[in-house]
């Protein structure tokens, strides 16, 4: 069984070699394309390249983001896939998997042919930046992120391959999606990790609306603040023997 993961990328240097290594764990193959990073990623995945082939930089696209990028890495790779694989069409450079993957796949019954996540979605509290907490270095600051949102949210990540899947640049998925499986992979997902992070997923995804992407309508702040939560409001995720 193969995996082969889809990933799109803006400004995420302070995270990819934490995702990519943790995706290494279980995908045979990332597929990546950099949409116009300027903060030194598009720099780090060409080193996390060069040392391991199954990283493979398909495309550097400096114009706006449209749902459709992972559409073209999809029909470049599908020969690749044979019935009994699976692809990760959405992988997100602040998720992470916490348990086996692959496992959890060949676990799937075999007339299901998507799995969704339930992510726990971390976030930074008002009294973080109170208490003055954050070093803005993920690999430090991720042990102390313990507050997350209420709702655990659900969306496609997984689905199985089959000669019959098209993918339209338009579409956000490949279709027919086939059965959702009612089993649900734990997702950890850290899309706030510091002030100055938030600060560029503001600007960036404010320029994306600006160019007519179609996507990222729930994002209605003013500025990156507008992220931030109470603890009051959030849930309180123990993680003393967790590791990512």
């Amino acid at each position: 069984m193969k995996i082969f993961s889809l990933l799109v990328v803006k400004d995420e240097a302070d995270v990819i070699l934490h995702s990519i290594q943790d995706a290494l764990r279980w995908s045979d193959r990332i597929i990546v394309i950099d949409n116009g990073s300027t903060d030194g990623t598009w720099e780090l995945l060409q080193q996390i390249a060069d040392k391991d082939p199954r990283v493979v930089l398909f495309m550097r696209y400096s114009g706006p983001f449209h749902i459709g990028l992972r559409a073209k890495a999809f029909h470049a790779f599908r020969h690749q896939m044979h019935l009994g694989d699976w692809w990760c069409v959405r992988l997100d450079a602040d998720e992470f998997y916490p348990g086996d993957v692959r496992s959890f796949l060949q676990s799937i019954p075999w007339w299901c042919r998507t799995v969704k996540k339930k992510s726990t979605d971390y976030v930074i509290t008002h009294e973080d930046i109170a208490e003055g907490s954050l070093t803005s270095n993920f690999s430090t600051d991720q042990p102390n992120l313990h507050y997350c949102l209420p709702t655990h949210r659900t969306e496609r990540r997984f689905m199985r391959h089959s000669p019959l899947l098209l993918w339209l640049s338009r579409w956000r998925y490949p279709h027919p999606w086939g059965i959702v499986a009612k089993q649900l992979i734990p997702v950890d997902h850290y899309q706030y990790r510091s002030p100055e992070q938030m600060q560029r997923r503001f600007l960036n995804r404010k320029q994306a609306k600006a160019d007519g992407c179609g996507s990222f309508s729930h994002e209605t702040g003013a500025d990156w603040q507008s992220y931030l939560r109470h603890r009051s409001e959030c849930e309180y995720v123990e993680k003393q023997n967790k590791s990512n």
